[in-house]
């Protein structure tokens, strides 16, 4: 049996996350005093409750280790009050995934993630390792043979071009914010003064002037997503084997991800706008419980061919919209009420405050956005049987998630309500293995027949 071997330090901030919270006890009690020999009382109180909490955090370092046999079994022991021992084998992972941000980098450190089959994300295996333990355990547990490597360019061309956009666009926005940052009329002013409270005189005066700030800070922040992304895309690999198939890369954080070909549950393609715009698709991949944030790979329009090589059996759902007589209304309900109420309040603005009817816009805006997302779904989604295998279309946010489930354990749930069994429609769900659920809402009974009979055929 292999050497027992210990975590790294970083383990013991999962054991000081969850207990930081009573160093804050002692503050409330000299907040509440609010006198200068209570707070001193209370930073002494700390200083020695977060010296009792390391030491108990090294206690159970030095106290917790694990094992990997040649054999393939891992041995993960923690002990500090009570011992407790969890064994996982290599053939019962479905996907493991290894990161190191940018931290642990600087303190050669892993965060390894272990995906058993069949099992929700709560009991997933998070362990911290030194690198070269982390590397030696993925190899071990999940061998890559013979990988077939490639390097897709298309996410990183698409991130890098929505990065140089988004950079241009948030440099006009503040030339035009520090423009716009005067006082306002003395109309606006008055009415707030005359009519209004203490806090919408407030808003009167600064959220007109902020309102292209506010467009400056979205902007930014959502250039730091795409950033973030960028540094991901970099020198990113896609590898197959006869029976895996995984992805790494990154620049300032790496990861890499390996699944089992087997345990694969379903591939997703994402339509985005942006992915419409760029006509470049992600294609993520889900194992079990296990749902990285990045795709396996991202190919363009008309280049299919990388796609077809790594998941042969994935056939997109078919080009045709599902029937729309008497669809529920409920693919409309989450951005349109506060589409409503944001519209509402702009018609009220331009009589009681018009300096803040741009500021209102904003919001009214991107909850339109949601609503176009919604109709999406309302005019797309369904799900059709092809060549064995149930693909479907689903609408979340502005994505509209093209499915084909690869697993071949599928349970189906239907539900009806007494509005749907007049006019003959269900919402349809999948239910795959990791707790794993795929909502098909408002579908037509006729096309949820012929995959309610693919299953009971299965059984």
């Amino acid at each position: 049996m292999t050497q027992k071997r210990h975590y790294h330090p970083l383990a013991a901030l999962r054991f000081l996350r969850k207990t930081v919270l009573l160093c804050l006890l002692p503050l409330a009690n000299a907040l509440l005093e609010f006198s200068l020999s209570a707070l001193l009382t209370a930073l002494r109180q700390d200083a020695a409750l977060l010296l009792f909490l390391c030491g108990a955090s090294w206690v159970l370092l030095e106290a917790s280790s694990w094992a990997l046999d040649d054999a393939g079994v891992l041995r993960l022991r923690w002990a500090f009050a009570a011992k407790q021992e969890r064994i996982l084998r290599g053939e019962a992972l479905a996907a493991l995934t290894i990161e190191r941000p940018l931290l642990f980098r600087l303190m050669g450190a892993s965060r390894v993630v272990l995906y058993p089959v069949g099992q929700p994300a709560k009991r997933a295996v998070t362990l911290y390792l030194y690198k070269e333990d982390a590397q030696e355990l993925a190899d071990r547990l999940m061998p890559i043979c013979d990988p077939v490597c490639h390097r897709p360019a298309g996410g990183e061309r698409a991130a890098m071009v929505l990065l140089g956009a988004n950079v241009l666009s948030t440099l006009a926005l503040l030339y035009l914010a520090i423009r716009q940052s005067r006082p306002f009329p003395l109309t606006a002013e008055a009415l707030a003064l005359s009519r209004l409270n203490v806090l919408v005189r407030f808003a009167a005066h600064w959220l007109p002037a902020g309102a292209a700030w506010m467009l400056v800070l979205a902007g930014t922040l959502f250039g730091a997503s795409l950033g973030r992304s960028f540094a991901q895309t970099i020198h990113y690999t896609v590898w197959h084997t006869a029976d895996q198939l995984g992805s790494r890369g990154g620049w300032l954080s790496r990861f890499e991800f390996r699944v089992r070909s087997r345990e694969v549950s379903y591939a997703d393609v994402r339509f985005s706008p942006t992915a419409r715009l760029m006509k470049r698709w992600p294609v993520f991949v889900v194992a079990g419980s296990c749902r990285p944030e990045l795709p396996l790979f991202v190919y363009r329009s008309g280049q299919e061919a990388l796609f077809r090589e790594l998941l042969p059996e994935f056939r997109m759902p078919p080009d045709i919209r599902p029937s729309l007589a008497h669809r529920s209304a409920v693919f409309f309900a989450p951005a349109g009420i506060p589409f409503g109420l944001c519209l509402l309040l702009v018609l009220v603005s331009r009589t009681v405050l018009p300096a803040l009817t741009v500021t209102l816009l904003i919001p009214t805006a991107v909850s339109a956005i949601f609503l176009a997302g919604g109709l999406m779904g309302w005019l797309r989604e369904g799900i059709w049987l092809r060549e064995g295998r149930f693909t479907l279309r689903r609408q979340k946010g502005v994505y509209l998630h093209c499915i084909c489930v690869l697993h071949p354990d599928v349970c189906l749930r239907t539900l009806q309500s007494p509005w749907a069994a007049r006019y003959q429609r269900l919402t349809l769900t999948l239910a795959l293995p990791g707790q794993v659920r795929l909502k098909v809402r408002s579908i037509p009974v006729q096309d949820a027949e012929p995959c309610l009979a693919a299953v009971e055929q299965k059984t």
